[in-house]
């Protein structure tokens, strides 16, 4: 009899320990589906992270791209600017040499009486002397003007 109850007892403890071995290898499966799924996840994260500094960094190439070109277009405006200014100048001082030659062309008493007599003078000159001579102021204002085009551009 004191057999049968140590036989029953070490049944008794073996049924335990199978048990409890079951019940820890059902957990160490479950442990191991979750840490597979946990490198799953880890390795998707890697992924998603992968692409969105693969964003970044386009962005970042775009933000530089975009600073080239406001760059360049600020420089732009400085020469467009420039010019600008120096055509203002430009038009400005032929405006002040249009009204310096205005006060100049403008007849006194005097000039209006000397004028008079290189009428009558040039009125008994032939008719192509008064053409050769009107022919040179003619053309220093056309010079005058070309010169002050070219200034402008």
């Amino acid at each position: 009899m004191g057999n049968d109850s140590e036989l029953l007892r070490l049944e008794q403890f073996v049924e335990k320990l199978l048990q409890k071995f079951s019940s820890l290898k059902a957990e160490r499966d479950h442990l191991l589906q979750s840490v597979a799924e946990k490198r799953s996840d880890i390795a998707d994260h890697k992924l998603v992270i992968k692409e969105k500094e693969d964003v970044i960094a386009a962005k970042d190439e775009k933000i530089a791209q975009l600073e080239a070109q406001l760059s360049a277009k600020d420089d732009e405006r400085v020469a467009i600017s420039t010019k600008v200014n120096s055509i203002m100048e430009q038009i400005e001082s032929w405006e002040l040499s249009l009204e310096e030659d205005a006060v100049e062309l403008q007849p006194d008493e005097s000039s209006v009486e000397e004028g008079a007599a290189v009428a009558a003078e040039s009125a008994e000159r032939p008719a192509e002397a008064d053409e050769e001579d009107a022919l040179p102021e003619k053309k220093e204002k056309p010079v005058k003007e070309e010169r002050i085009q070219c200034d402008l551009f």
